[in-house]
């Protein structure tokens, strides 16, 4: 990894060289949209016309009652990215580096490191913990023209390594490791490009729990500090003698690319089906007591964009997207034990209209997602759906100056709950279905309405041809007496 994070550094050094004005990708919501495809294949990389280079320094603070039963109480976060593009010989490369240290205070029910919150075979205490978290984030993507304007082949490196602590027993020590190799090829043909390209990535994961009070571990007088390990949505076992969980996950995972681009008309397709076969041991040094564990999940990712602009001024986009989870865990005696279905469907509209009143752009939409998820616990027979509508209104507006400029950036959104039900048999009622199960059914089972905004201020002069840009933005969110909320200090240089 040590020539990954050289290369980050080369990479970097040759976005500052050149002069770029990166915040229009960043801040203008459009084109924001459509940079997001470039880390997904060349196919996107390769449509970039000018150079992007970003730098950010981020604070965000996050607090509220208005959580779900294994959400902290509060979390800080410092992060430190570097995100870009640029040509490098006879290359076209994407890079991106984040450094993050997140600390969760008051965080129960929860001792993993890396979250999926579908995958349901992890260690649990009710006992309240506070968790440091560092996380080594890297991502890489080169494209090379193989035959003139025609066919370009790539291939590209992800890199993510989590460490994540608690301080209080039960302590877990988590250290997550995950990389994935990547390999596209892309065909040029008129105004149509086509994509398609194969990835293969490689989790590993171990969890050791410690105790440095004995007693906590099995006295009855300190029950909520009692190890246990989830093994569906409800169905659970003291784990009070294996405290070593392994795991280790293969992905594969395909992808289909297409780009077409016309006088006025610009549209990119994205779909992605990823396969992950994930193997878990609880003490595997143990000789006595063995626990094996299977979760297989598949990915599907299909995703569309179509920008429409008829004057030089105005720009129209629709942005549709759709993301299915199913997962299946396996027991290595009992057979399928749990089962999740989850999917989510977005619609977004926007609008922007450049130079609406002198120097100021303003871009305006809406955005609707629906959630689903389904969870059944067959082996005692806890049964879980969810549905809910998240509805947004977007404004954004942003000044731009000759020398600085100005964004506001104001959002309304209410979620509707559609479906709430939740079975649980009489006699099956267990520790996971009183502090996890019902508390996350009751969070669902009303509506919430909030906020979210931003406001900034850029200088394009401060260090000549760069541009600086600070910024604050927010999130708040309640439902019946309850809410949550967030905040975030910004620090960004744009190359």
């Amino acid at each position: 990894m040590r020539t990954l994070f050289i290369f980050i550094t080369l990479f970097f050094i040759q976005v500052l060289s050149a002069q770029n004005y990166s915040e229009r990708l960043d801040l203008w919501l459009i084109e924001k949209n459509k940079r997001s495809y470039v880390p997904e294949h060349i196919l996107f990389l390769n449509q970039q016309t000018q150079e992007y280079g970003r730098l950010s320094i981020d604070y965000t603070k996050e607090k509220g009652n208005y959580k779900k039963s294994q959400d902290a109480e509060s979390n800080r976060k410092y992060a430190f990215s570097a995100e870009g593009f640029t040509d490098i010989s006879k290359f076209k490369v994407y890079g991106k580096f984040t450094y993050a240290k997140t600390f969760h205070d008051k965080l129960a029910n929860d001792l993993r490191g890396v979250k999926d919150e579908f995958n349901p075979f992890y260690f649990y205490a009710n006992h309240p913990n506070n968790f440091q978290n560092q996380q080594y984030l890297a991502n890489t993507l080169f494209s090379y023209e193989l035959i003139k304007q025609r066919v370009f082949v790539g291939f590209g490196i992800d890199f993510n390594y989590n460490w994540t602590t608690g301080n209080n027993d039960p302590r877990p020590d988590v250290v997550n490791y995950f990389i994935r190799y990547k390999a596209d090829i892309a065909w040029h043909i008129n105004k149509h490009k086509i994509g398609v390209g194969f990835a293969y990535g490689k989790v590993t994961e171990e969890n050791n729990i410690m105790y440095k009070n004995n007693e906590y571990k099995s006295s009855n007088k300190y029950k909520e500090r009692f190890l246990n390990i989830s093994l569906g949505y409800g169905d659970i076992v003291l784990s009070d003698q294996n405290l070593l969980l392994d795991r280790k996950t293969k992905e594969n995972s395909y992808t289909f690319a297409h780009h077409y681009k016309a006088k006025k008309v610009e549209t990119a397709t994205l779909i992605k089906m990823s396969y992950f076969d994930q193997n878990a041991e609880l003490n595997k040094y143990k000789q006595s007591f063995d626990v094996y564990n299977q979760f297989k999940n598949e990915q599907l990712t299909v995703q569309s964009i179509l920008t429409f602009t008829p004057t030089e001024n105005n720009q129209y986009q629709l942005s549709l997207k759709y993301n299915n989870y199913d997962g299946k865990n396996l027991r290595q005696i009992e057979g399928l034990n749990y089962k999740v279905d989850h999917f989510n469907a977005n619609a977004q509209l926007l609008a922007s209209f450049s130079k609406l009143w002198k120097n100021t752009d303003v871009q305006i939409g809406i955005d609707h997602t629906l959630y689903s998820t389904i969870r059944k616990d067959f082996a005692i027979g806890v049964y879980s759906e969810e549905k809910q509508l998240l509805n947004k209104i977007i404004l954004n507006t942003i000044i731009d100056q000759p020398n600085h400029f100005y964004q506001f950036n104001i959002t309304p959104l209410y979620r509707l709950k559609l479906v709430n039900d939740l079975t649980i048999p009489e006699t099956q009622y267990t520790n996971f279905t009183d502090q996890v199960v019902i508390p996350n059914y009751q969070y669902n089972n009303d509506n919430a309405m909030g906020l979210q905004g931003e406001i900034g201020y850029g200088n394009k002069t401060w260090l000549n041809q760069y541009s600086i840009y600070l910024g604050l933005s927010g999130h708040y969110l309640q439902s019946k007496g309850q809410d949550r909320s967030s905040i975030n200090l910004s620090l960004k240089l744009y190359l």
